[in-house]
């Protein structure tokens, strides 16, 4: 383990607070996270194993697919595959106002699933398995005001409450935009369940990160293009070790402050410049694993990485920058 250098500042001890955090899309999406149910949502510790059936079929064009339903009629090679025990992750997704159509649903699911298995898969974030995810779609302006539950929230598109353990989506008028703040939502409920009070610049980049994933078959890519529009004010000159620094140790009302759309991308984009490497992914893990072991406390995030980043903060910083500067368009399959 490496010290971490001088000018790394000391942090407090921070303990939860039940404010509201606001999430970007076009300054819409937002998410509540109140510590009244404690600090990790615990909702699988109620779940109780029971016998399931997978279904294995191969499609048209060879690809191998597994699901807990059926394939449309024509599937080759259908079997049913009968198990014992609990999935990581079960979803409900419903309409609280109104019909949603079978594919958001669907989508749901699939991308609470996604998100779940890359947490687990390539992050190593652990978890009971049996996680319940409550999803609700609201349509009327009136409902939303009331199962939003505070007036903070009113002009958001979307929320997590721990008090309900739901998440609760303003229904769009597109299917993708639905999607990106579903997408978003289910990181930060995620996040809340698995790891903790992760410090918010870490938890709002996961979760804008996470905004991007596809499911494609039995797996999920992120694919990164130079299309997301980018504040100017994002950019950096210097090394970034300044502005880094500056970035993960501010939390609550002082990331959600103005300015915080330039704050929103800078934490996509230290995410997304960390996910496409083996070493960027070993440091980001050991953030969110060390975050687990006290859930209820932002962890000092910059020393964690100095630690384990190869090159420590300023080598990270450097990297950061660049690849914020020109963000270099890649898929990531997953």
């Amino acid at each position: 383990m490496r010290s971490a250098p001088d000018p790394l500042p000391d942090r407090k001890d921070l303990t939860p607070d039940a404010t509201s955090n606001s999430v970007s899309l076009a300054s819409s999406l937002m998410h509540a996270v109140s510590s009244e149910q404690g600090c990790l949502a615990g909702t699988a510790e109620s779940a109780h194993p029971k016998a399931s059936t997978i279904h294995r079929w191969t499609d048209a064009k060879g690809i191998i697919h597994f699901s807990d339903q059926p394939p449309d009629a024509g599937a080759n090679d259908h079997r049913r595959i009968e198990t014992q025990g609990l999935p990581p992750i079960v979803v409900h997704a419903n309409g609280y106002d109104v019909n949603i159509p079978d594919d958001l649903n669907q989508n749901a699911v699939a991308s609470a699933q996604a998100i779940e298995r890359v947490l687990r898969g390539t992050l190593g974030i652990d978890g009971d398995p049996g996680l319940v995810l409550n999803i609700e779609f609201i349509a009327s302006a009136k409902v939303w005001a009331e199962r939003a539950g505070d007036p903070a929230m009113l002009d958001s598109a979307g929320t997590y409450s721990t008090r309900d353990r739901t998440i609760h989506i303003r229904l769009q008028e597109d299917l993708e935009t639905n999607l990106v703040v579903l997408r978003h939502e289910i990181a930060h409920a995620l996040v809340h369940e698995r790891i903790g009070q992760l410090p918010t610049a870490l938890n709002e980049g996961l979760a804008s990160y996470f905004e991007n994933i596809q499911v494609v078959g039995m797996g999920a890519q992120i694919a990164i293009s130079d299309s997301r529009r980018r504040p100017a004010s994002a950019r950096i000159e210097g090394d970034g070790q300044d502005e880094l620094i500056d970035l993960l140790t501010r939390e609550g009302s002082t990331f959600y402050a103005p300015g915080q759309e330039q704050r929103y991308w800078r934490a996509f984009a230290l995410i997304a410049m960390l996910m496409q490497s083996p070493s960027g992914k070993g440091a980001l893990s050991a953030v969110l694993n060390a975050q687990r072991l006290q859930a209820c406390v932002p962890v000092a995030a910059e020393r964690i990485l100095d630690a384990h980043y190869p090159g420590g903060l300023s080598e990270m910083a450097r990297a950061w920058a660049v690849w914020l500067n020109n963000p270099p368009p890649s898929v990531l399959a997953f």
